[in-house]
This record gives structure tokens, C-alpha cells and sequence, in this order.
């Protein structure tokens, strides 16, 4: 029990992201997915919220949960339920709840060719789930699918930070995840923008990522879960991953998940060497003039492979009557789209 806390409040400390005695408490956003480690997170700094409070000491940092609901887009069953569970147990944060589809209010990815269609007039007039299905059927695979989901709610989420002034991220992904994360991206072409996405800072995006389970095994956060007095479970909705029926609706990440999993309950010194080789990874020097993806927002880097199929070292968008915007776009996102 201690071991995990232990781990996770380090993390804060080494990123600084407690304000000190004489400074304003800092906000630091916590999305939540239901999964065992977001909710292992939160529980972690719940209680040393609540043990500084009961000591008297300075708390130093506040906690806005944020859920993003992806129902409109997926098989995912309400969690709106379990989100009241959750407040009623962790009363003392602030909570909010922003939809997927809501991405179509922001000006986030809106360089897509499908979001540039989704624009016109006709579009318009559809609601916003329907938008949303409509931009996730334009794309080529399950992996292209699975793979803009989680650009646009990684996006919907930087943006709320962004809006509502938090100082940090606080990201609930366990080395397992990393590891799965570090090999799917990789494989779909983005492997230049890993020292971005999944690495502590990320200073590309404008706001500091962090991820405070990044030292703990996924089965050791549901060891933890299990301990916890009352167990964590009833909070947990995570769906335990399934092999496809059908080769068409395999997707890269749904693979990695698959194959760590397995590998994690046996040879978890695998796991934490992904992790620790992709850390090694320097992030390629930003400047303020150079591209950034239209598709997933972080830099390209002109030296970056991009492969047989681009025309140019930087490829550009095009919507439905192949019309360039002038949008560019990263070798990963040029596949995905």
C-alpha cells in the first residue's frame, strides 16, 4: 500500500508540482477513464489531500477531475452512475463532465479533411454526434478509428486545461500503458513524437504533462485496488480486452494491450525496458516556426522519416475534392487519415 503511494507522491515532488507554504494551491487536472489506474490516482491524492488537511499542513495543489464520455462513439456502457459513486466518495474535488463530440465546438483538429467537410453548411446543420460518427467513418481502418479517438480526447483535454488555467496534467497511465503506448505509436508512424507523449513535460503542447504511475505495473495497481479499505472495485468499469472475431476490426493498440498484458504477469522487466529506451529519447528543438500537425498538434520535424508515400517531406490536406488547405500533417497522421 505505502509502496504505491510512495511512488506517486514522489513523482509530484520531483516535478514540483506542489505549490510551496506561501503560494496559491496550484489546479491539477485528473482525467479519469474508470480504468483501475486513473481511479488508483485519484485515490492516492485524496489521501494525502486529505491527511495534510487533518494535520493542519498546506495542501499546496487542488484536483479538478475531468471525464471525457466517449458513449456516442463506442460500445462504452454509461459511467455516469459510477461518476456519482465517485463524487460521493472524493467530495472535495471539482468534477466535470465534457462529451467527445464536443471536440466539434473547438477549433482542435479542425484542419482534418473530414472535420473541413464536416464544416460546410449541410454539415452544420447535423448535431454533433452525427458529426462526430460521420468524421470517424471517413477514415480507412479500426486502427484509424481507434487511433482519432484518442488524438481527439487527448486534445479535448489539453484544451480544458488550457481554458480552465490548470498547472498540470495529471495523466493515470502505468508503465504497462506507456510500454503499450511506446509500441502502437511507433507502429502507426508517430514514433519521432514520443518524448511528447509520454514523457514527464511535454512542453510542445503548452502545458505540463505528468504521469505519476509511471514507475507501478497495471497489476500492481489492481493489486492496490483490491486492498484498498473499501476496495476500489466497485469504482473500476474497465471492459477486459477481447481478440476481435474478425481481422478487420483488430486495431494496433487493441494488440499491444493484448500482448502486455501477457507479458507483464511474467516478464515484467520487458515492460519497464520499453518504457526506460523510449526515455532515452530527446525531443528534436521546437521553434516557433515550425509546422505543427494539423491531425495531432505536435511538431514535424522536417529531418523526420516520411516514408515512400508523401511527395514531399511535409505533406499537406486535402478534403473530399482533394483541394489542399495548406494543413500540414505528420507521417503517422498522413496513414491515419
Amino acid at each position: 500500500m505505502k509502496y504505491v503511494a510512495t511512488k506517486v507522491l514522489k513523482k509530484l515532488e520531483t516535478n514540483k508540482l506542489r505549490g510551496g507554504f506561501r503560494d496559491p494551491p496550484r489546479t491539477l487536472l485528473v482525467p479519469i477513464s474508470f480504468g483501475v489506474s486513473s481511479i488508483v490516482l485519484l485515490h492516492v491524492l485524496d489521501q494525502q489531500l486529505s491527511n495534510r488537511a487533518e494535520s493542519g499542513r498546506h495542501a499546496g495543489y487542488n484536483l479538478h477531475i475531468l471525464f471525457v464520455d466517449q458513449s456516442a462513439v463506442s460500445e462504452q456502457v454509461s459511467l455516469y452512475e459510477s461518476l456519482d459513486l465517485l463524487k460521493q466518495r472524493y467530495p472535495s474535488h471539482t468534477y466535470t463532465v465534457v462529451s467527445l463530440e464536443d471536440c466539434c465546438d473547438y477549433s482542435v483538429a479542425i484542419g482534418m479533411p473530414a472535420l473541413v467537410d464536416a464544416s460546410t453548411n449541410d454539415q452544420r446543420a447535423l448535431d454533433k454526434p452525427t458529426r462526430l460518427k460521420s468524421i470517424l467513418s471517413s477514415l480507412p481502418s479500426a486502427t484509424s478509428r481507434a487511433d482519432m479517438i484518442e488524438i481527439l480526447r487527448r486534445h479535448l483535454i489539453l484544451v480544458f486545461a488550457k481554458k480552465h488555467a490548470c498547472n498540470s496534467i495529471l495523466f493515470g497511465d502505468s508503465i504497462t500503458r506507456l510500454a503499450e503506448k511506446t509500441l502502437s505509436e511507433t507502429a502507426k508512424g508517430r514514433g519521432i513524437a514520443l518524448p511528447w507523449l509520454t514523457a514527464d513535460g511535454s512542453p510542445s503542447v503548452g502545458i505540463s504533462c505528468t504521469y505519476p504511475l509511471r514507475d507501478l505495473l497495471r497489476k500492481e495497481l489492481g493489486a492496490y485496488a483490491s486492498m484498498t479499505s473499501p476496495p476500489l472495485t466497485s469504482l473500476i468499469c474497465e471492459a477486459p480486452s477481447q481478440t476481435p472475431t474478425s481481422s478487420k476490426d483488430a486495431t494496433i493498440d487493441g494488440l499491444m494491450t493484448q500482448y502486455f498484458e501477457s507479458v507483464e504477469q511474467n516478464y515484467p522487466s520487458i515492460v519497464a525496458n520499453v518504457v526506460r529506451t523510449s526515455g532515452r529519447l530527446v525531443a528534436p528543438p521546437t521553434s516557433k516556426c515550425m509546422n505543427a500537425c494539423a491531425v495531432c498538434g505536435y511538431p514535424i520535424v522536417s529531418e523526420s522519416w516520411d516514408g515512400d508515400q508523401l511527395d514531399s517531406a511535409v505533406s499537406q490536406l486535402r478534403d473530399s475534392n482533394r483541394s489542399e488547405y495548406g494543413k500540414a500533417i505528420c507521417y503517422g497522421c498522413a496513414r491515419t487519415v
